[in-house]
């Protein structure tokens, strides 16, 4: 059977529309936080899921006081998942660090950079960001490796007309081995005129235009612009038209029938009551609230050097960069590509 050009082309965006994010399955009950999540230290969540209850009904800025969490400067999340029902995902003050964070369905933005200072993005994945997936206010360097989008407008954006835009630039991306599926604009923009830069290197998807230079303004000086440049794209794959499409090897997607379920203990959310210090969860069974026990209460959870690569016994292979083992893991074990390396105790990657 021959294909034209126009219907090959409709094949492939409907492939990449149908692929969704491989996330890891949630380990307890989705909880639903009353007020934002502050981080000060480092966090593992050992893939639990969060979010604020709140179904998303804007695709404007909404603010810090609807985040997830929020990162003071110096904080660091690791293994979570943010859920659908977040208007915003994780707000970082300052320096922050994100691994192996998850966002299952983006509203507004799912990583807002502040502050000033440099943040960190390692693995993990979003998906369903109709404007883009991180947005950079702050002076500083973004670094985004090991990172998968699915169905969204930009992976990146500095801010085009932020207040005192000028004054919190230059800022910086550098994007290493991220996998872009169903992208419907340019995987990176910044502002050129204010000295930004991205060194893109290592990626693979469909996207409009790789990196993508704006005339950033201060707020009130009108709109900012698309140029024509591409003198601060960066890197290997900075001033390439499109990336390479991704191989077998390469597959983040999974079939909607293998995306991960949410796990429920009652028609009533749970929430977490947080603070500056611990973070303790509550679940709700009936009308009179009840504390869970401390193994699945508290929010942050040790990891070990030495944890095992693999606790699933399924058959089958992982695509490269898949989840092939951790604690509670369930799934295929085996590595079509790569080895099964150990990220922590509750992610076990191909690579």
């Amino acid at each position: 059977m021959k294909f034209s050009q126009v219907e090959l082309v409709a094949l492939f965006a409907s492939v990449a529309a149908a692929q969704t994010l491989n996330i890891p399955t949630v380990v307890g009950s989705i909880v639903s936080l009353p007020s934002p999540s502050v981080i000060t230290g480092s966090e593992d969540f050992g893939n639990k899921e969060f979010d604020r209850g709140q179904p998303c009904d804007s695709d404007e800025d909404t603010g810090s006081d609807n985040a997830v969490f929020i990162l003071e400067d110096g904080a660091a999340i690791s293994n979570v998942i943010i859920g659908a029902n977040s208007l915003e995902g994780v707000h970082c003050k300052g320096d922050c660090t994100l691994t192996n964070v998850w966002f299952r369905d983006v509203c507004e933005d799912a990583i807002s950079i502040l502050g000033t200072g440099d943040a960190t993005i390692i693995g993990g994945g979003a998906q369903e960001a109709k404007d883009k997936v991180v947005q950079h206010n702050g002076a500083g360097t973004v670094t985004i490796k090991d990172f998968t989008v699915v169905n969204a407008g930009k992976l990146y954006r500095s801010c085009g007309d932020c207040t005192d835009n000028e004054a919190k630039s230059p800022r910086h991306v550098i994007v290493e081995n991220v996998r872009a599926y169903g992208m419907t604009s340019d995987l990176i923009g910044i502002n050129s005129n204010f000295g930004d830069t991205a060194t893109i290197s290592g990626s693979c998807g469909s996207t409009k235009k790789v990196c993508r230079e704006y005339k950033g303004v201060n707020k009130g000086d009108g709109d900012s612009e698309k140029l024509t440049t591409t003198d601060s794209c960066l890197g290997a794959q900075g001033k390439l038209d499109t990336l390479p499409a991704c191989g077998a090897n390469d597959a983040a997607g999974t079939s909607a029938a293998a995306t991960t379920t949410k796990a429920t203990t009652s028609a009533a959310p749970t929430t977490l009551v947080t603070s500056t210090k611990a973070t303790t969860a509550k679940t709700s069974t009936s009308a009179a609230a009840t504390k869970t026990s401390t193994s699945t209460a508290t929010t942050k959870s040790s990891t070990s050097a030495a944890a095992t690569a693999t606790t699933g016994s399924s058959t089958g292979s992982v695509a490269k960069y898949g989840q092939c083992g951790g604690k509670s893991w369930t799934g295929a074990t085996t590595c079509a590509s790569g080895t099964c390396t150990v990220q922590n105790e509750w992610y076990s990657q191909c690579l």
